[in-house]
Formats: C-alpha cells, sequence, structure tokens
C-alpha cells in the first residue's frame, strides 16, 4: 500500500515537472507579442476550379512591433506564387508608406468558399491592402482590382478578366481595376455542335472591350500601370511622396566613356585583322558580317556619347560579351591563338584584378560600397565562368566560357573605374549593420516568384539567365562575404524584375518604361538622393529618350531593385526611423482619422499565429508531443490514486 503511495507521489511530482516544462516551452515558442495590430478585410475577384467568376475573401493584417515577417494561410490552398505575391506586396507598401519593412510582421489570410485557381493576380490588391493599413487610409467599399504586384510597383497582366468582372458586377462593386493594357481581352468559350452520332465541343476565343462591356452591367472598368494609381482609385488620395526626378542629374567623366568604346574599337580592328586570316570563305563571310553589325552599333554610341554619355556606357558595357567572343573566336580560327593560351590570359587578368579588389580598403562610403559591391559580383561571375571552362571537355563550350570570363572581368575593371571617377555625396557605409538574411529573404522571394511565373506561361527561361547566374553564386560560393552579397541581391532582383517584363509585357515596353519612370518620381526622395541610383535612373531615362524601350526597363529596373536593396540595408541604421517618417511627411501623406487607429493590447498578451511558419514546425511538434506526455502521466496518475483508495 504504501508501495501505491509512493508511486502516486513521483506520478504527480512527474506531472508537475512536465507541466512546467510545457509552461516554459510555451514561453519560449517565438509567439509574438505586438503592441499595435490593425486588419483589412478584402474581396478579390478570382476564378474557380470550373471557369466561373468568385470573390475570395482576404484578411490583411500588420502589427508592429514585428521583424519583416509575412504569414500566409489559405483555405483551401493555393499555389505557391500567390504566397510570394503577398511578400512582395508587403515590400512595395512599405517602400511606398515610406516606413520600415522589418518594423512589422504581415498577415494574409486568405478563404473562398469554393477552390479557386491559385496565382498571382490578387498581389496588387493585397498591396493596396497593406498601403492602406500603413498610411490609415480607408478603402471604398465599391473598388475591386485583379492584376499582379510587381517588384518595382507597376501592375502586371492576369488573365480570367470577363468572369472576374462578372464576379466583381454580381457583388455590388462598381469600379473595376485592370492591368494596363488589357481592356481588349480574349476570353474562351465553349461552342457546340450537335451531329447525329454526338456533341462536338472546341474552345475558340472572343474579343471583348471589358471597359464597355463594364458599362453594360454597369461597372467602370479603369485600366492602371501602378500601385500609385489604383491606391488613388481606392482611397482618393495621392500618395506622391516625391517628385524629384526633374533635378536627378548625374554627370559621367567623359574620359571615362571615351575610355571604354576606344577600348571596343580597338578589340574591334584586331577581330577584323583575324578575319581577314581565316581560311575559310564561308566562316570569313559570316564573321565579317558579325563584326561591321558591332562595328555599326559602337559608332552610333560615338554619336551619341556627348548627349547620351550613362546610355552610351551602359549599351558600351553590355557589347563586352560579344566583342571579346568575336574576337577570340576569329583568332581560334585563324590560328593566331590557341584555347591554352587563352586560359592562361583570362586566368592572368582574374588575378590581376584579384589583386586590385583586395586592395580596395574598408573605408567606403556608401556609393562606393555599392560599386565595389556590383563590381565584386560581376568578378565572381567571372570566376564561374572561368571555373565552368576548366571542366568543359568541349572547344567550342570551353571557349564561350572563356570569353564570358574575360569579358565579366573587364566590365569588374571599369566598375571599379567609375566607382573612383564618380562622385559621391552619401553617408559612411552601413555595411556592418546589414542583416544579411533580409538580403537573402528579398533575392530568393522575388526570383522564386518570376522564375514560377515564367515557367507557368511557358516563357523562354533564357531572359533569366543573368538573373539565374547571380542566384546560383548567391546561394553556392559567398557565405561571409557581406558586400559581394550585397551586388548579387541587387543583379538578382533587378535581373529578375526585367525578366519578368520581357516575358509578359513584351509587346508594351513602352508603356512599362514610362511607368516606371513615373513611379520613381514618387517614391520618398531620401534614398533617391544616392548618386549610385540616380546613375542607373539616368541610364534608364536617356533609354527612354533614345526610344529604346527594352534597355529603358533594364535601367529602370534596376533602379529598383537598387532601392529595395538600400532601404533594407539603412534600417540598419539607428536613425532610419527619423528618415523615413520625415520624407513620408514631405510628401503631403498625413494620418487621417477616417479609419480605425491601430487596437492597442496589452503588451504581455500574445497573439496567436494565424499560420505557422516553417521555422517553427519542428518546435509546434515538440510541443504536441510535450501535451500527449502530460495527458499520459496524467491519466496514469488518477489510475494510481483509485487504486490506492480502493486498497483503503
Amino acid at each position: 500500500m504504501h508501495g501505491y503511495r509512493y508511486a502516486a507521489l513521483a506520478s504527480l511530482i512527474i506531472l508537475l515537472a512536465f507541466t512546467l516544462i510545457l509552461a516554459t516551452a510555451i514561453s519560449d515558442s517565438g509567439l509574438p507579442n505586438y503592441s499595435y495590430v490593425k486588419s483589412i478585410t478584402i474581396y478579390a475577384p478570382a476564378v474557380s476550379g470550373s471557369g466561373e467568376g468568385v470573390l475570395s475573401k482576404t484578411t490583411l493584417i500588420v502589427a508592429s512591433p514585428g521583424s519583416g515577417r509575412v504569414f500566409f494561410s489559405a483555405l483551401p490552398y493555393t499555389e505557391l506564387d500567390t504566397q510570394g505575391a503577398a511578400r512582395i506586396a508587403a515590400y512595395i507598401a512599405s517602400l511606398v508608406a515610406g516606413v520600415s519593412f522589418n518594423n512589422y510582421d504581415y498577415y494574409v489570410i486568405t478563404e473562398s468558399n469554393v477552390p479557386i485557381i491559385g496565382g498571382p493576380s490578387s498581389g496588387g490588391l493585397m498591396c493596396v491592402g497593406f498601403l492602406s493599413l500603413l498610411t490609415n487610409k480607408t478603402l471604398n467599399p465599391s473598388v475591386t482590382m485583379t492584376g499582379m504586384i510587381n517588384p518595382d510597383g507597376t501592375i502586371g497582366p492576369v488573365g480570367g478578366l470577363k468572369e472576374k468582372l462578372d464576379a466583381a458586377a454580381s457583388n455590388g462593386f462598381k469600379i473595376f481595376l485592370i492591368p494596363k493594357g488589357q481592356r481588349y481581352y480574349q476570353y474562351p468559350v465553349i461552342q457546340e455542335t450537335r451531329l447525329p452520332w454526338g456533341v462536338i465541343r472546341r474552345t475558340v476565343y472572343q474579343s471583348i472591350d471589358l471597359v464597355e462591356y463594364g458599362r453594360s452591367i454597369n461597372v467602370s472598368v479603369i485600366e492602371v500601370g501602378s500601385i500609385f494609381d489604383a491606391f488613388t482609385y481606392f482611397t482618393g488620395v495621392d500618395i506622391n511622396a516625391s517628385s524629384i526626378l526633374e533635378s536627378l542629374q548625374v554627370s559621367i567623366p567623359g574620359e571615362i566613356v571615351d575610355s571604354l568604346l576606344n577600348n571596343l574599337s580597338t578589340v574591334l580592328q584586331d577581330t577584323y585583322s583575324s578575319v581577314s586570316k581565316i581560311y575559310s570563305y564561308y566562316y570569313r563571310g559570316s564573321l565579317q558580317t558579325v563584326v561591321d553589325n558591332l562595328n555599326n552599333t559602337l559608332s552610333s554610341l560615338y554619336s551619341i556619347k556627348d548627349k547620351y554619355p550613362v546610355y552610351a556606357f551602359m549599351q558600351g558595357l553590355s557589347m563586352y560579351p560579344s566583342v571579346i567572343y568575336y574576337n577570340l573566336y576569329s583568332k581560334v580560327l585563324s590560328n593566331t591563338l590557341s584555347i591554352d593560351s587563352i586560359l592562361g590570359t583570362v586566368n592572368t587578368t582574374l588575378t590581376s584584378i584579384g589583386v586590385r579588389l583586395s586592395g580596395i580598403g574598408g573605408n567606403l562610403d556608401l556609393d562606393e560600397l555599392i560599386w565595389f559591391s556590383l563590381a565584386k559580383a560581376v568578378y565572381y561571375r567571372a570566376g564561374y565562368y572561368y571555373t565552368n571552362a576548366l571542366s568543359s571537355t568541349s572547344n567550342s563550350d570551353k571557349l564561350a566560357y572563356l570569353s564570358y570570363s574575360l569579358s565579366y572581368a573587364e566590365q569588374c575593371s571599369i566598375l571599379l573605374d567609375l566607382m573612383k571617377a564618380l562622385p559621391s555625396s552619401s553617408p559612411p557605409s552601413l555595411i556592418n549593420l546589414v542583416d544579411t538574411r533580409d538580403l537573402y529573404a528579398a533575392a530568393s522571394t522575388i526570383y522564386s516568384y518570376i522564375e514560377a511565373l515564367v515557367n507557368e506561361v511557358g516563357g523562354n527561361t533564357q531572359v533569366l539567365s543573368d538573373a539565374s547566374d547571380y542566384y546560383g553564386l548567391m546561394n553556392s560560393q559567398i557565405v561571409n562575404d557581406t558586400v559581394t552579397l550585397l551586388g548579387f541581391t541587387v543583379y538578382v532582383i533587378g535581373e529578375s524584375t526585367y525578366a519578368l517584363h520581357m516575358v509578359f509585357d513584351q509587346s508594351n515596353l513602352d508603356d512599362v518604361a514610362y511607368v516606371q519612370q513615373a513611379i520613381l518620381t514618387m517614391l520618398p526622395s531620401k534614398i533617391l538622393s544616392t548618386p549610385v541610383l540616380r546613375f542607373f535612373i539616368e541610364y534608364g531615362s536617356e533609354a527612354l529618350e533614345n526610344r529604346d524601350y527594352s534597355s529603358a526597363v533594364h535601367g529602370f529596373s534596376q533602379a529598383f531593385s537598387l532601392y529595395l536593396v538600400l532601404a533594407l540595408t539603412l534600417e540598419g541604421n539607428s536613425n532610419t526611423s527619423t528618415i523615413y517618417a520625415s520624407t513620408f511627411s514631405q510628401g503631403g501623406v498625413t494620418s487621417s482619422n477616417t479609419t480605425t487607429p491601430f487596437i492597442q493590447i496589452p503588451v504581455n498578451q500574445p497573439i496567436a499565429n494565424t499560420t505557422t511558419p516553417e521555422n517553427q514546425l519542428s518546435r509546434e511538434l515538440i510541443l504536441e508531443y510535450l501535451g500527449i506526455l502530460v495527458i499520459t502521466v496524467a491519466a496514469i496518475s488518477i489510475i494510481l490514486a483509485l487504486r490506492i483508495i480502493k486498497h483503503r
């Protein structure tokens, strides 16, 4: 009998111990403790699995203090690109609002009564919703929209527009915003032909003017090109935070441009000489035509370099891979150079530039740091192709890899020259305060999101080759080099954004470029005053004046990428909050009492997560198992206690 009592006592002690362990685990589980929480519910037009237009209910929440986490929950389950769109929506909303992304956590809770076709089409609406919460603005309940949110704040094209418009109309919405350029829409119609032996069904596409169709069902359909346009229609507020593009003049020393173009000219003249020595008439004629075209392009750059120096410089820089490849190719065909000798030349060049990079001191201001990071990223790309050349067994592939390696090495050297030549007026570097997780998160989110979109539509993945190279290097070769990681991030985001437009907006790149330029006039101006960012804006603007819309989109995409990276970088500064607040108030956007202010809750009262982030899954399982153990021990204790009573 005493044994039972001791066993019961031991069981109760174990139960108490497990209870204490469980309480400790819960208190240390990382569940957020928020001081302020604010939410809004929006209704996004979507297409059901059966092809009909429906509305999905989405609740958006911003909570502070946060750490830049984005939580996503969907019922029924939806595609991964919808989750990527949610994070990009949060990025863009924080940039436009002029607040620190990492000061908040963001929640997206999507519900639908029927299975819907997932995708990025609700990204624009999510961004508008987050922006309304961050700026304390009320959304017009009669307005809804569809459209992707792109990493540069543009609204991208989507499908199912007629079905979504029908859903919006049937649910009482009076204004329906669609992506710019999608007014005339091709939608599928099932046609049936009845024959004595059965029915033949086929899908045909009919064109419809969505503006006219919307008018017939009492809905105003309006095209929007940017998040700024969409937000104005939803709130009646012009959230223009800056208008300084006209003053963003940046000068590049003429000798830098001349040196680059003259070097290209020298290489081309050498190529002409090598081509003339090629024995084969076919190869000699083909290469002569290619070199003539390159020389014509170079001549056009000479003619505009004084009026458009930044454009001429960047176009010349982009010519290097082709110019060097055909130079080496002609030398190999004319037997004046061997693959082995080219290997030695590339190795010597890489070694020399590596010594130059290692000799640059750490006392750099922000602009110098950015140029240095871009140069280092290009240098590692040169090394990547050199490594590929060493492992290649095909001479043609080896020659291509070596030419890429040599051209990127030359580009690295030119960027270092540019770093020294351009004036700098930015504050000291904040690189030691950068959280590399922010850079990885931004680059991986945007690259993976855009890669998924390109694959879904069957687009040419070759447009992602530049972004893919830098993304692969970022993940595999650089671990503790924050400077190079900074450069990789800028290139990954910029090249991914450019690829996105080349796939989805090939027919209207001019519209995209003008919208991008307009957005840059509206962003908070503190970061825009950085000379290195102004350089890329000037590149896009000069390309636009030359009607080179592809290059304009490329330049502006790089500018947006740099803007986002700088925003994340500057968040490491204790004065960042003051910077953002002052630039936002300068734009005339002030707090409004038209919406309910943040709901204040006791600081020590936790808010339950609506979704479980991946890095908390193992902890949740541990807590679950601890709970099972506690219940088991409790049951044993009760049984022992009953047996003690029975034996008395």
